[in-house]
């Protein structure tokens, strides 16, 4: 889970406290006290990370509430924009998140999580979900830390990694057999996908990026014109791809391994999921970043061959749809960081030559 731009603001009093509503929410395949001991109101735990703004105070009593007792260390997470996570150690055997987002639907994130799942996708427990005004987003959601640890940590040339990356292309195998109507983000639910179609979503975001871009002024008129052009060329390749849950946004802070092994045993951060092509997915892990990022260099080839030896396909074909998909990153990556935008979109005009 990522972290939250909340500035700094004094923790409300126990009056203050004492007079919110109680949220509401529901705790799913668990008992109230998932602890075993009854919550203490005079426990006060070690708060770190970044500072506490009342909804964080809130968000942590919502979580002692639906776990039947306080937390001995609170760590606010560093996050983008509105999105909210708090995390808790209850004791040694139990640390927990709580997370809430004013431009993501937390509840919709913990349907995708259930339908990853049920693929036979690791994930993260989902302890607790429900409502709350006082919150980003108005709802919540509490899911069980993840087993073993980020990838980033046990870095990208550890001996497990070729291992990591064949287990994590059966993860995507068994996580793109799962089909839901529509295209695009996942509507309220998790039952369809709010898109009628891949090429509208992709055209959706690009435009949006490109608009920021010409805002800025870090694109010429030329870039611009052929990326809009690009886009409305590829319509038809998008829209016959198949459909597909996808995660849409992994990392190598999101994928937990077995550090001895380099099994994955967990993918965490769902609220991105999608409905749309499998190879996106490919494309899209550790795509995030600057131009000269070297972790798709070093993973990709590896986690591409894995995947398509499991899912054969057209090798043209496949190679076509990766680098239109390559080229969405790079526009959303330019208009997303500014000193990243002169690199991205040189690497974008030449993958739209790649292309033409």
């Amino acid at each position: 889970m990522t972290s939250s731009d909340t500035p700094s603001q004094a923790a409300p009093s126990q009056e203050d406290r004492d007079a919110q509503p109680a949220a509401s929410g529901s705790l799913t395949g668990h008992s109230p006290d998932v602890t075993g001991r009854p919550k203490g109101i005079d426990d006060r735990p070690n708060v770190t990370g970044v500072d506490m703004s009342p909804a964080h105070h809130r968000a942590v009593a919502i979580l002692a509430d639906a776990v039947g007792r306080s937390p001995v260390k609170v760590d606010a997470e560093w996050t983008w924009g509105s999105t909210l996570v708090v995390r808790t150690v209850i004791d040694d055997e139990l640390t927990i998140f709580i997370k809430a987002a004013a431009d993501q639907d937390v509840h919709t994130e913990a349907a995708a999580i259930a339908l990853a799942r049920s693929a036979g996708v690791p994930t993260v427990d989902v302890l607790a979900t429900g409502t709350d005004k006082q919150l980003p987003g108005g709802r919540w959601i509490i899911t069980r830390s993840a087993s073993g640890e980020p990838m980033q940590d046990v870095g990208r040339t550890a001996p497990t990694t070729s291992q990591t990356l064949d287990d994590l292309a059966e993860c995507y195998t068994r996580l793109h057999q799962v089909t839901l109507p529509g295209h695009g983000p996942l509507g309220p639910g998790g039952t369809h996908a709010v898109f009628a179609t891949w090429s509208e979503w992709q055209q959706r975001i690009i435009e949006r990026a490109l608009d920021q871009l010409a805002a800025n002024g870090a694109a010429s008129d030329h870039f611009l014109a052929r990326s809009h052009h690009l886009c409305e060329k590829f319509a038809t390749d998008l829209d016959a791809a198949p459909a597909a849950l996808l995660h849409a946004d992994l990392g190598d802070r999101e994928l937990f391994v077995d550090p001895g092994t380099g099994d994955v045993t967990s993918i965490v951060d769902w609220g991105d999921a999608l409905i749309g092509d499998p190879l996106y997915d490919l494309v899209r892990f550790v795509g995030g970043g600057p131009a000269d990022d070297p972790r798709p260099a070093q993973l990709h080839p590896t986690l591409h061959a894995c995947y398509l030896r499991r899912n054969p396909q057209h090798r043209a074909r496949a190679r076509r749809m990766m680098t239109f998909y390559r080229f969405h990153i790079c526009v959303v990556e330019a208009a997303w960081e500014p000193d990243w935008a002169p690199a991205h979109i040189a690497w974008a005009n030449q993958l739209i030559d790649d292309l033409s």
